[in-house]
């Protein structure tokens, strides 16, 4: 893996303010305030400095290291570790998720947005999916990102196919056959769909949830199927995870 190929023109800091040892410290206890309560794994990277800033200690992202290992690694984790078939799609997101951001709007630049992507990393001799999301953290004056939060979650997706960008509140979905963003609408439930989702995050039965919901079990079983038509998924595990992924409930 080529590393350099992850910095090009569309992710290059010209202006970069200096931190001390001190402010970095300040905010990255920040973050993990923030954070502290998800079951995500996450790290900091400097694009002016290209290294990894901070990394959780969560082992999700760890791949068996400590969370100082992969800090060490910077860059090079993602040539260790991520599958090799994989590489190339990194290298597709670095520069297609960055060149929209630089042609965006001022306007649009200042709104909330993040990007999100899928790839596998090992996990001792197989490797897993995981759902990669970066959110700018610290902008210049240039409105170039030089810090960006990456937050790393499960996903229900099994190969890198989806690109998928939030700007405001607006969802975009990268295009890979015509090369263009197309805006997503969002997957509606109904309420009953939702507590669906929220009582079988706590364990209930279909039974349990008849009871609760005050729905027959072959009505809940009708419902759980038409919730997974609409979130594109397979079982109940996926859905609960694509409904966090996307903050549907």
């Amino acid at each position: 893996m080529n590393i350099h190929k992850l910095f090009n023109e569309w992710n290059k800091v010209t202006d970069t303010d200096h931190f001390s040892e001190e402010q970095i410290a300040q905010l990255i206890h920040l973050i993990k305030l923030i954070l502290l309560d998800e079951y995500e794994s996450f790290y900091i990277i400097d694009y002016s400095q290209k290294r990894f800033v901070y990394v959780h200690d969560n082992p999700l992202f760890l791949c068996g290291h400590s969370a100082h290992e992969v800090q060490d690694m910077g860059y090079k984790f993602y040539d260790r570790y991520v599958h090799p078939e994989d590489i190339p799609f990194l290298f597709e997101v670095n520069e297609i998720g960055f060149r929209k951001y630089r042609e965006l709007s001022e306007e649009d630049r200042n709104k909330d947005g993040y990007i999100s992507y899928d790839f596998r990393i090992k996990n001792g001799d197989a490797y897993f999916p995981v759902r990669h999301t970066l959110i700018p953290l610290i902008k210049n004056e240039c409105q170039e990102i030089v810090w960006a939060l990456c937050k790393v979650s499960l996903t229900d997706q099994k190969h890198p196919n989806m690109i998928m960008a939030k700007v405001g509140e607006k969802e975009i979905l990268w295009n890979r056959e015509t090369k263009c963003w197309d805006e997503m609408p969002s997957p509606q439930l109904s309420e009953k769909e939702k507590e669906i989702v929220r009582l079988s995050v706590q364990g209930f039965t279909e039974k349990e949830m008849s009871e609760n919901l005050q729905l027959s079990e072959s009505a809940i079983k009708k419902r759980k199927k038409i919730l997974f038509q609409k979130l594109h998924v397979k079982n109940m595990s996926e859905a609960i995870i694509c409904c966090t992924n996307k903050k549907l409930f």
